[in-house]
């Protein structure tokens, strides 16, 4: 288990394992911030030839993007939040400056992150920002590369776009509900001037929708329909690691359907076309908690 403080007698005992075992992949369950420190020991060692499987958590983290990392982690494959377009969103980033929101921190803070500068040095409560230059407010946007401005492929923010839109037709139909005709006790309706918890989940759960060509809605525990990208680490153009989207999981297809994959878009670990074993067959052993077991190939 990776330490969720580092632990340096911890992570080499992991990476020992590792070493020892015929085990060529490896699935990590683990936050971008508690893998990173372990990845930097793993890498400075030297070890390759490992077929990383990567949860949601940080398949699609940009902070193992870099070049450095390809030799270590090129072709991790794992399933990602799917992705989707937010119409009008950079657009409305590109309007956004301390001169229009005058009283929001956010955008001060942003604008200082993005410029190295202080839109108000001389009052200044810290050291630090008060040696920053003054900023104008007026700097441009389009000369910045940051990853405020990446809406190529939102994917926590596009979930929360459609999570928005689902409170918005779920109170849209709570307030459109006619007298002795509503879903609760005696065909009432809710009170829209004080709506109970309870009366929105009800008519959440319920809520049906479409939003940028993905239909929107909830089954009957009222979780979302599972939609996933699978993304496979491929080299880029500059040496770092590009997110390539290599199939889809839909669980709104029938039953055996769910899972689309390009198998020949596929570039596994060493850069290699195709996995190191295509036609194998092997069977399960149980293996203790935490441990990493020989597979028994037939």
């Amino acid at each position: 288990m990776i330490p969720k403080v580092y632990n340096q007698e911890r992570v080499q005992e992991i990476l020992n394992i590792m070493k020892d075992s015929s085990a060529r992949v490896v699935v990590v369950f683990s936050g971008e911030g508690e893998l990173n420190p372990f990845l930097k020991v793993y890498m400075s060692q030297n070890i390759t030839g490992i077929q990383w499987i990567a949860s949601e958590a940080w398949v699609t983290a940009s902070v193992f993007t870099g070049s450095e990392f390809y030799p270590f982690l090129g072709g991790t494959i794992g399933f990602a939040v799917r992705q989707g377009q937010i119409p009008g969103l950079s657009d409305y980033l590109m309007s956004v400056n301390p001169l229009g929101y005058p009283s929001n921190p956010l955008v001060h803070k942003l604008w200082g992150a993005l410029y190295g500068c202080s839109l108000y040095p001389s009052s200044s409560s810290t050291q630090a920002s008060s040696q920053l230059p003054p900023c104008t407010g007026l700097e441009p946007l389009q000369e910045q590369h940051s990853a405020y401005l990446n809406t190529s492929s939102p994917r926590v923010s596009y979930n929360v776009y459609k999570a928005v839109y689902a409170i918005a037709h779920s109170l849209h139909n709570l307030i459109s509900c006619k007298p002795g005709k509503g879903p609760f006790h005696n065909s009432s309706c809710a009170d829209a001037t004080n709506i109970q918890p309870w009366q929105l989940q009800h008519y959440l759960q319920k809520v049906s929708f479409t939003i940028s060509g993905e239909e929107v809605n909830f089954d009957a525990q009222g979780d979302a329909v599972p939609s996933y990208d699978v993304i496979n680490w491929q080299r880029g153009a500059a040496g770092n690691i590009e997110f390539v989207n290599v199939g889809r999981f839909d669980g709104a297809k029938q039953s055996g359907k769910e899972l689309f994959i390009q198998e020949e878009a596929i570039v596994w670990t060493g850069h290699q076309r195709e996995a190191s074993c295509t036609q194998c067959v092997f069977q399960y052993m149980r293996c203790p908690l935490l441990k990493f077991c020989r597979v028994k190939w037939r």
